[in-house]
């Protein structure tokens, strides 16, 4: 256990502070929503597993959907690189994190809140994430 937090660790320190971004042609950031922009199957203590680097544009709170939410297979790191972010988990009350600012979502917790903190224009965040090989990043609640 103590492999796959170091494994983490290290990953989220050479990934993220790297100012990534995606470009897809004539589509802005903030316009996409959710772009997957890569995919590694991992070796040694984390066989079977993969590692998924996303970019993630939340609509402004307004328009959030309200819902059950949803789980995902294995621990996710986000990093706000634009804007400010509403983030929660397990219906407790949410974060606001701000640009440069980090979160954490354990394993299996129920991600209850994720939007951009303005009423009027998107965040922007990088996110990486631990999942089993061929499974989907998201279940529902």
């Amino acid at each position: 256990m103590e492999d796959r937090r170091t494994f983490l660790g290290l990953a989220a320190a050479a990934l993220l502070p790297a100012g990534l971004t995606a470009q897809t042609p004539g589509q802005p950031a903030a316009a996409r929503g959710r772009v997957e922009l890569a995919r590694h199957a991992l070796t040694g203590p984390l066989e079977g597993f993969e590692a998924v680097l996303l970019e993630l544009s939340p609509a402004p709170r307004g328009s959030r959907a309200a819902g059950p939410g949803h789980r995902h297979p294995g621990p996710v790191l986000g990093y706000v690189a634009e804007g400010q972010l509403l983030f929660g988990t397990n219906h407790e009350p949410d974060q606001n994190v701000r640009a440069g600012g980090t979160f954490f979502e354990p394993t299996g917790a129920l991600h209850t809140t994720l939007a951009s903190a303005s009423a009027d224009s998107q965040a922007r965040a990088i996110v990486f994430m631990i999942v089993p090989k061929g499974a989907p990043l998201t279940s529902p609640a």
